[in-house]
């Protein structure tokens, strides 16, 4: 008779070999609730649902006059002795950070923070949160120079519909790979796509910021004014973006080419996948020794267009049957068994690397050409792996660093080494894998800007770390959570990475 425990073992492993084959999706997804989980009267949620910001006011202004208005009432206040903290941000916000909140949320806050907020003078602290999700309309579009100026509050799912229908593309590795961000929002952290020495970031397209100071004044800065560089990654202390003037390109095609290596000679494999295209995605499972190369580059004329490409290299999971008592066990009950994970890390570390970054009418595709603006950002909604609770329950642990080119080759090793002494103890534990996720690498080109963390580099790398753990249970570790941190140690100590915002 099997116990309890072997009993849980054995359900996990069934209902994660049926998410990462696929068989959970013959099951229908129910319908998701309509109750907005992201905002309530008086706070909002970030994507990651482990923050809640809770403010005194969440106005929504539509325009930059308006954001003006709100801006020079809380200053007049602020001037008159009432303490204000305003910051600007919206529902479903894609960061663990608390600046984006006015006070940071209790069980997180500084003893420090808390006496400095507390009542003095029978006035408490106003805490206000400009909202800018109605900033997100396009302002006017110059066909001659193929530029847009749009509201800084518009998600990169609505920029790229829009530049199509002005006949123009976003440019080549300029976006994040995720469309469900806010162009103010990219800028304010220095969010990137890839591209070594070249094109990697939306800064790179800004061509004039409209925004809003502290005491209510409209301005407007260019590439020559001395404070444009403090918007990329200043985070929004300097002012209230509302408005971008964006550099596009004349209507363009994309190839893609998709390419899976062992990671053996992974620096070697590098240089020469560099050499085909600038703007390059790797996904990498260190203890499965292989990764996914994802390479775009300008179409030549003479490629055929497929009809109907996308971009889905974050695929939604609205059709796949519910999972998350099963994830719930694996994360927080299940011992080191090597049994059971012997069976199930095959399943898993080939299911991280199962994506595609582009699919046509669902099908995934490893080559293909198609619009730029169809494949350079996806979008997963309600239903990514990070916050469909009814399939996963899940959320992302996620952690980002900037390091040089130069160091590249050494943290490579740095991580494989970390992979096979912690997770494996040295051939011991070959049974021993990670669970759902990927590391990744991206590339940029140096920056003389102030506050992003590309700032004076020579050639930035971007290495990223991202799992699925449930939403279950926030105080357990996740499996092997030691191996990561030790990898986020090494980055930060001996390669002096720089976090991302």
């Amino acid at each position: 008779m099997r116990t309890t425990q072997q009993v849980q073992r054995l359900l996990v492993v069934l209902a994660l070999f049926a998410v990462v084959t696929g068989a959970a999706a013959q099951q229908a997804a129910k319908k998701p609730a309509n109750a907005n989980v992201y905002k309530t009267a008086n706070s909002y949620v970030a994507a990651y649902h482990y923050l809640q910001c809770a403010a005194d006011s969440m106005p929504v202004p539509a325009s930059t006059a308006e954001v003006a208005a709100i801006v020079s009432w809380y200053y007049a206040k602020a001037r008159a002795g009432q303490r204000v903290t305003l910051r600007v941000s919206r529902p479903k916000f894609h960061s663990t950070a608390t600046f984006v909140c006015p006070l940071a949320p209790a069980p997180i806050r500084p003893a420090a923070v808390a006496q400095e907020r507390a009542p003095q003078g029978g006035k408490a602290p106003l805490e206000i949160a400009i909202l800018q999700s109605k900033l997100n309309k396009v302002l006017a579009v110059d066909k001659q120079k193929y530029t847009m100026r749009v509201g800084a509050g518009m998600r990169v799912t609505e920029l790229l519909p829009a530049a199509t229908k002005a006949g123009m593309s976003v440019q080549i590795g300029s976006l994040p790979a995720y469309a469900g961000l806010t162009l103010a929002g990219i800028l304010a952290t220095s969010a990137h796509g890839s591209g070594d020495r070249t094109t990697n970031n939306l800064a790179d397209t800004v061509l004039a910021v409209t925004w809003v100071d502290g005491r209510g004044r409209i301005r407007t800065s260019t590439r020559k004014d001395p404070e444009f560089k403090a918007f990329n990654g200043g985070v929004g202390v300097f002012g209230v973006v509302t408005e971008l003037l964006l550099q596009m390109t004349p209507h363009s095609n994309t190839q893609l080419i998709t390419v899976m290596k062992d990671d053996k000679d992974m620096m070697g494999e590098i240089n020469r996948l560099l050499k085909i295209s600038p703007h390059i995605l790797i996904h990498w499972r260190p203890d499965a020794a292989n990764f996914k190369a994802f390479l775009v580059r300008p179409a030549p004329k003479s490629a055929r267009v497929t009809p109907g490409v996308n971009m889905t290299v974050l695929p939604s999971i609205a059709d796949q049957a519910t999972m998350a008592p099963m994830v719930n066990i694996w994360h927080t009950t299940l011992g080191d068994d090597s049994d059971m994970t012997e069976f199930l890390c095959p399943q898993v570390t080939d299911g991280s690397l199962k994506a595609a970054w582009a699919s046509v009418k669902g099908e995934r595709v490893a080559n293909v050409t198609g619009p730029t603006n169809n494949l350079a950002a996806s979008e997963c909604d309600e239903h990514c792996a990070w916050n469909d609770r009814r399939v996963f329950n899940g959320t992302a642990q996620d952690a980002e660093f900037t390091i040089e080119f130069e160091q590249l080759a050494g943290w490579i090793a740095d991580v494989k080494r970390a992979f096979d002494v912690e997770l494996r103890e040295g051939g011991k534990a070959k049974y021993r894998c990670l669970g759902l996720g990927y590391m990744w690498i991206r590339f940029g080109q140096g920056y003389d800007g102030i506050t992003a963390t590309t700032s004076g580099m020579k050639r930035p790398v971007y290495v990223q770390s991202t799992w699925m753990r449930s939403r279950v249970g926030p105080l357990y570790q996740m499996r092997y959570q030691f191996v990561l941190d030790l990898i986020e140690e090494v980055t930060l100590c001996k390669y002096k990475g720089r976090p991302h915002w």
